[in-house]
């Protein structure tokens, strides 16, 4: 539930700074300390101000700042709240973990034992074990990016070994894009909802976001238009497939539209498709409809093993050589030990036979996410790993976050998703993961459901 927090006051301000961020160095210190928990909510601003003897304005700057951290988010109409996702704990002993992202496997020992039987066969491989321990190339292994470039391969995007970089991760592809492709004074265009891997690497690079209207199938063409329309937007960041938080995946038609758009307005696609490979049936990327402003980011960590982190960066030849600048700025090379087990991972047949179980458990574990929560779910490609839970007044993010630990289950809080801190997210991820096999998952499902039923207990007084 969200603690009244209107007695809050930080001790005295700093006196080296100014006022509103010494007030928001407070609020982190006082989270830092426990007296301020995720969930609750901050004193009015004309009530902190009269305990502290500032101005109004002082404590709007002072809350805004906090803000920019991820320290509080605000809601329209209900007041400013310590943000759910911020020090969010991990899961502990009798705590169901549905906050994190892993896809179940069909046998969850598989990725394991897969990959000591691939080291052991590089082992074996003094070639190609030299190869990979030796290098002292500036540029990854030609069988690797052609191995890289038939992973990706979908329907008509076929992309050239030429055009593939490795990265450390999708995170590092995404963040290598950014770094190459949007200028200074430039934003990024995203859904209201979007991947926080986006808001971490743009909050880092000081790139600004701008939220799009979205509706059931995804980003809005008109809404994207008129955002271009109005500043300098130098990308577009599309989740098409699987998308995060959401759930959701955009047709055909609409990925064309949007391509249009991009490219009457000279704007660069970044398409994330991490969990693409979870959706066979899916139209082709936006990097198919638009491939000479598209670049295509995808990853091994998420659908074959998390511990594999190895992601796929596939750009036009335009943008090739700022890429490669900002990939070599940033890591210089990926490891070329996890190129060589992707490589054989490909070539061999066992990432397909990864997905192939990956796509079955995840399906059936979707099923029963929706016979349980049926209706209060937002609708979703039965085939994602995840589920986006809307919740219904009185619930506050941040009290539903509280409540539902409290019963046993992490979940992830919407706050942790928002393009602008500025519009509420009021909904949780649940993430039907790999940790719990079924009967804890169906259990820590029914117990969400006890919670969202149930309503917040009322705020204590005083």
């Amino acid at each position: 539930m969200a603690r009244q927090s209107t007695a809050w006051a930080p001790g005295r301000l700093a006196q080296a700074r100014p006022a509103y961020l010494a007030l928001a160095d407070a609020i982190a210190a006082d989270l830092a300390r426990g007296r301020l928990r995720p969930g609750d909510r901050m004193p009015t601003h004309r009530a902190l101000a009269r305990a502290l003897g500032v101005t109004v304005g002082t404590v709007a700057r002072g809350y805004a700042e906090a803000e920019r951290r991820g320290l509080l988010s605000g809601e329209v109409g209900r007041g400013t709240f310590v943000r759910a996702g911020f020090a969010a704990a991990p899961a502990t002993d009798g705590v169901a973990d549905l906050a994190s992202l892993h896809p179940p496997a069909a046998d969850a020992d598989a990725p394991a034992a897969l990959l000591g039987e691939t080291l052991a066969g590089l082992a074996a491989d003094p070639l190609a074990l030299r190869a990979v321990a030796e290098t002292d190339h500036s540029a990854d292994s030609a069988s690797h990016r052609e191995a890289a470039a038939a992973w990706v391969a979908h329907g008509a995007f076929a992309p050239d070994a030429d055009q593939i970089l490795l990265t450390s991760g999708a995170q590092h592809a995404l963040t290598v894009a950014l770094m190459a492709l949007v200028p200074a004074g430039s934003a990024v265009a995203t859904t209201t909802l979007t991947n926080p891997g986006l808001v971490a690497a743009a909050r880092q690079l000081g790139v600004p976001l701008v939220a799009v209207a979205g509706d059931e199938t995804g980003m809005v063409p008109e809404a994207l238009e008129r955002a271009c329309a109005e500043r300098p937007v130098a990308a577009a960041y599309l989740q098409p497939t699987l998308h995060n938080p959401l759930a959701v995946t955009m047709p055909a038609r609409r990925r064309e539209q949007l391509a249009a758009v991009c490219a009457r307005a000279d704007v660069w696609v970044l398409e994330d498709d991490p969990l693409g490979p979870l959706a066979p049936e899916r139209p082709d990327p936006v990097a198919a409809v638009l491939p000479e402003r598209t670049c295509y980011l995808a990853s091994a960590a998420k659908v074959l093993a998390l511990g594999l982190r190895v992601g796929v960066l596939a750009g036009p030849e335009s943008a090739l050589p700022r890429l490669t600048a900002a990939l070599r700025a940033s890591t210089w090379l990926a490891a070329p030990i996890l190129g060589e087990i992707l490589a054989r991972w490909v070539r061999h047949g066992i990432a397909q036979h990864v997905v192939d179980g990956r796509i079955a458990t995840t399906r059936a574990r979707h099923a029963v996410a929706r016979e349980v929560l049926g209706a209060d779910l937002a609708p979703a490609d039965p085939g994602s790993p995840h589920v986006w839970l809307p919740l219904p007044e009185p619930w506050s993010t941040g009290g539903f976050v509280n409540a539902a630990r409290d019963a046993g289950v992490l979940v992830s809080p919407g706050d942790d998703y928002v393009a602008d801190r500025r519009l509420p997210a009021l909904g949780v991820r649940l993430g039907l993961n790999a940790e719990l096999d079924d009967e804890a998952l169906r259990s820590a499902l029914l117990t969400v459901r006890e919670v969202l039923r149930a309503g917040p207990s009322p705020a204590p007084l005083g």
